[in-house]
């Protein structure tokens, strides 16, 4: 299962319930405000062990820089859509 993360994970209730209900083969895109946990400490425990994607323009846009995942652009995002199947955004 693709899922997708789009707010900030400092205000909204999104990523932690995403991550309760991800299984260990699912993968996860984090974009628009949601990359502000790649960024954060306090949340690079909980998806160091994760399959993590993270929208590079986002975190660009926002001066940050991913301390977990895998930076990817909108190209390579598409390309995870086209094979996992339409994703499940929270």
């Amino acid at each position: 299962m693709l899922n997708v993360v789009a707010l900030s994970p400092f205000s909204h209730t999104a990523l932690n319930n995403c991550l309760s209900f991800m299984k260990a083969d699912d993968q996860l895109i984090l974009m628009q405000d949601g990359v502000i946990a790649a960024s954060a400490d306090i949340w690079e425990e909980k998806l160091r062990n994760k399959n993590i994607y993270v929208m590079q323009e986002d975190l660009t846009a926002r001066g940050l820089v991913a301390k977990v995942g895998k930076c990817i652009d909108m190209a390579e995002y598409v390309e995870l859509v086209v094979t996992h199947g339409s994703p499940l955004c929270w």
